[in-house]
């Protein structure tokens, strides 16, 4: 399963029949997509492979942490590194083609009023810890 940025400088491959994605619908997401949630999934290391123009990568970083990781040539959102965990963070949106199964909804007390986003899929009010994150996307049938 392959994915790439906007403009194609930014591609990478993930080596996955299916991948298990969230939906979430907090203002910091929705401000970042300028949509009514962000799409995303998290995948082992083992599982992700750059095919090229990582060094085209920029990173902004709010001070609470947030980053947003982005092709400097089209801006389009492209993966991550998790901080200090074995994984990467995908969004969903930039894979080429793909099986994707929706398995929770976070912060669904933020769902844009606007939205008509089904957010009843494992809805959490907030967001989950990193491992029950984790248990959701990574470990199950998905790899």
């Amino acid at each position: 399963m392959n994915g790439s940025c906007l403009c194609g400088d930014v591609r990478y491959e993930l080596k996955l029949d299916h991948i298990n994605m969230y939906q979430c619908h907090c203002e910091q997401c929705r401000k970042q997509t300028g949509t009514a949630s962000s799409c995303g999934s998290v995948v082992r290391d083992e599982v992700f492979v750059w095919l090229s123009g990582e060094g085209n990568i920029g990173v902004w970083e709010k001070d609470s942490g947030f980053t947003s990781h982005f092709c400097r040539s089209c801006g389009s959102s492209v993966p991550n590194k998790f901080r200090g965990y074995p994984y990467y963070w995908i969004p969903v949106g930039t894979l080429d083609s793909a099986n994707v199964v929706t398995v929770a909804n976070l912060y669904s007390c933020e769902k844009a009023r606007w939205s008509n986003v089904v957010s009843g899929v494992n809805s959490y009010e907030t967001k989950p810890s990193i491992k029950s994150l984790v248990k959701l996307l990574v470990d199950t049938d998905s790899e």
